[in-house]
């Protein structure tokens, strides 16, 4: 991950004066050595991610890695006992009937593992990072339906959640509290996963965290995008303008599943799970994430239904 502050990310757009110009120029890959530094450089469609932020100090222990045959991803202790997940980390596609065209593949709670993998990781000062193994019982949730065209991208999606609970609750970590007021727009939130420290590399390694604010919250409040905006840096030369973005975390391959998280009354608090990322080219970046807000009846029932077991 990158570092965040004062760090921006840079790329020139040439204004096309005169008569003809209907259409925007698409940004430039290539740029004067002093407004895109190399090392800021994404690839087209690929997100920004602070490369920086290792979570040395476990302030984000409660953040764990999943195995659920669907390769790496992220996920999140909400009680004791209960991990908090994307349901497409833990559930297959299968083929779409022909009463789901357009759609091509589909992911629904028929689909799911009925087991996962759980890893926990806390950090030492000294030696090499302690990790707990555990496993658990998947249980999507009963609305969770992803659709997918013939190019594999998604179609539409709801309630990309599944819990998995755990035979035995992790030692020394502490669950997150889930957020009981929804997220709201601009708020600044903190981004934890496992996911790659940038574009291309694959995910699993070690526990990274970010920081990014919300860009927009769907009109029903079941999901919500992050990512900053994008400015006009001045003073800018005559007959060209340089946009700017300031350096940010996005989700990444291995981050799905993870936490979005924000900061109230002095601790961290769950607002949302990773689902998806878009990007269109270098500026244009959003990280998509389920609302736990939205969907927190069904958090609390899956968490009472655990606790009643305990009990018995």
């Amino acid at each position: 991950m990158k570092s965040q502050g004062s760090r921006w990310y840079m790329t020139i757009v040439w204004l096309c004066l005169g008569v003809g110009c209907g259409a925007s120029t698409p940004v430039s890959r290539e740029g004067p050595p002093e407004y895109v530094p190399a090392e800021i450089q994404p690839g087209p469609g690929e997100s920004i991610i602070s490369k920086s932020n290792l979570d040395r100090s476990n302030r984000y222990a409660a953040t764990v890695l999943v195995d659920g045959g669907r390769g790496t991803c992220s996920g999140v202790l909400v009680a004791q006992s209960i991990v908090l997940t994307a349901g497409h980390c833990v559930c297959a596609t299968r083929e779409a009937g022909p009463e789901e065209a357009p759609a091509r593949a589909v992911i629904d709670k028929t689909t799911c593992t009925r087991n996962a993998t759980v890893k926990v990781v806390t950090y030492q000062p000294q030696d090499g990072p302690h990790v707990q193994v555990l496993t658990g019982r998947v249980s999507p949730h009963e609305q969770l339906r992803i659709l997918y065209s013939a190019e594999d991208k998604e179609v539409s999606s709801n309630a990309d959640l599944a819990v998995i609970t755990l035979k035995n609750p992790p030692q020394g970590v502490k669950p997150v509290r889930i957020a009981t007021t929804p997220i709201r727009y601009t708020q600044p939130v903190a981004v934890v996963g496992y996911g790659g420290d940038e574009p291309g590399v694959a995910g699993g390694g070690d526990r990274r965290f970010g920081f990014n604010e919300v860009a927009s919250v769907a009109e029903n409040g079941a999901t919500f995008l992050i990512g900053k905006p994008i400015q006009i840096r001045r003073p800018y030369k005559p007959k060209e303008m340089l946009l700017v973005r300031e350096a940010a975390s996005y989700s990444l391959n291995g981050d799905s599943g993870g936490p979005c998280l924000r900061e109230r009354a002095g601790s961290m608090e769950l607002v949302g799970i990773a689902k998806t990322r878009y990007g269109g080219h270098e500026l244009v970046q959003f990280s998509e994430y389920t609302s736990t807000y939205f969907h927190l009846e069904w958090l609390r029932r899956e968490i009472a239904k655990t606790e009643r077991k305990d009990t018995d």
